[in-house]
């Protein structure tokens, strides 16, 4: 008898099936094992190869969640490939193949779930380290997308397998689509406008935007909707395709925050007192380490109704609303103790009754007189007169917005840069 001969006992069946079947399952098994120990560990050695210290834990957590999904895609893989050679009989052949491509299909999906993790905890270490904060919330939305594919091509392959037509299917699928797309064209509408918005980023979240009437702070990003918080602490849904088809103010953006103010003085008010004010409310913008220090104006500006109007236009330097009250806040108080300092009244409205007597004849002389005297003030503000100040000449150095210039500073001063 030859030493290759198969001993009789292999061909011995138990619960109808043959020893040597059984053997051959078991070989199915440890093949299964095998393939997925070399897997893991070239995937291990891999991975230690290329990485630094600090990111081995974070990249041996994440391996194994991959673990048990590929050991079921490995087993799934194996019996498909090593069950035919069995010699099982051909009904239980065809419903274990199917069987194993349904786990395979099933364990590829969970498979690709836990690949979409691991990518989506990648981008949210990687957004983390960013200045912009709508990065944080592309990541979750890109895991739901992926994961949504990921559950379609699943349900695709595992109708296949079933014998269903998938053809038909997705033709079908098709012109319900086109129905529904019909239907829903205001969704459709905004999930584009949320692609846009991702694209664009006309704001991030916490960023302070007005959109039309709707003012507030970015909260959260969809791509359907946005959610913006009032400053009631209310939350507003407002739809993507709105966002894109309207203005967007960002008010988070701004370099500068403006303040525009006029400061009204009383009447009474000297020239020199005027000039003085003007002069020192420009000293306080330039000391104000909130306060813009290369553009502003401060100048007499007009006579109003009942005081003496001082234009002051600035800008300050504060990353939110809070900081740029309490700027405002320390600068007004420092024009109150100027004011105060140089004996500078703040106007109202008032209303004054002057009541006169009527002129003597002696009182008509003395007019004559007086008009003289008042031709002689005139001429002296005339073209060739002496009085008037042509420009502007400071009691100070003036405190423009100009650089610091020579000691021989010149009587003149540049004009300050137009108003809005």
């Amino acid at each position: 008898m030859s030493l290759f001969l198969v001993p009789h006992w292999f061909k011995n069946t138990y619960i109808g099936i043959e020893v040597e079947q059984f053997i051959g399952i078991g070989a199915l098994v440890l093949v299964a094992a095998a393939a997925h120990l070399f897997v893991a560990l070239v995937l291990r050695l891999y991975l230690r190869a290329r990485l630094a210290q600090e990111d081995r834990k974070f990249w041996d957590r994440e391996r194994a969640r991959l673990s048990r999904a590929l050991l079921a895609l490995i087993t799934a893989i194996t019996v498909i490939v090593g069950f035919p050679t069995l010699t099982f009989d051909s009904s239980i052949e065809k419903v274990v193949i199917q069987v194993a491509s349904l786990s395979g299909a099933v364990a590829l999906v969970v498979l690709g779930f836990r690949g979409i993790d691991i990518l989506t905890d990648v981008l949210q270490r990687r957004a983390e380290k960013t200045v912009s904060r709508i990065d944080d919330q592309l990541v979750p939305l890109v895991n739901t997308t992926l994961k949504g594919l990921v559950v379609l091509l699943g349900a695709l392959f595992v109708l296949g397998n079933l014998g269903v037509n998938v053809t038909s299917l997705l033709a079908g699928l098709g012109l319900g689509g086109l129905a529904v797309a019909l239907a829903a064209q205001d969704t459709i509408r905004n999930l584009l406008g949320g692609v846009t918005i991702f694209a664009d980023r006309p704001f991030q979240v916490g960023d302070w935007v007005v959109v039309d009437e709707i003012e507030g702070t970015v909260e959260h990003v969809g791509f359907r909707s946005s959610r913006i918080r009032t400053f009631y602490n209310s939350v507003v849904s407002v739809p993507n395709a709105r966002i894109v088809d309207t203005h967007v103010d960002n008010m988070g953006l701004r370099e500068w925050r403006r303040y525009k103010t006029t400061l009204a003085i009383a009447y009474h008010s000297t020239p020199s007192q005027v000039q003085a004010f003007v002069e020192g409310v420009r000293a306080l913008i330039r000391s104000n380490p909130g306060m813009r220090k290369d553009y502003y104006i401060v100048e007499f500006h007009g006579f109003g109704a009942a005081s003496l109007d001082i234009l002051v236009y600035c800008f300050i330097n504060a990353p939110n609303w809070n900081d740029e009250l309490r700027t405002r806040h320390i600068l007004n108080l420092d024009i109150m103790r100027l004011a105060e300092d140089l004996g500078v009244e703040f106007a109202f409205p008032t209303q004054t009754l002057h009541v006169a007597s009527m002129p003597s004849p002696e009182q008509d002389v003395s007019r004559e007189h007086d008009r003289e005297q008042l031709k002689r003030i005139i001429e002296g503000y005339g073209p060739s007169g002496q009085t008037g100040q042509r420009i502007d000449t400071p009691l100070t150095a003036g405190f423009d917005n100009t650089p610091d210039l020579p000691e021989e500073r010149p009587t003149g001063r540049t004009p300050a840069m137009g108003g809005e």
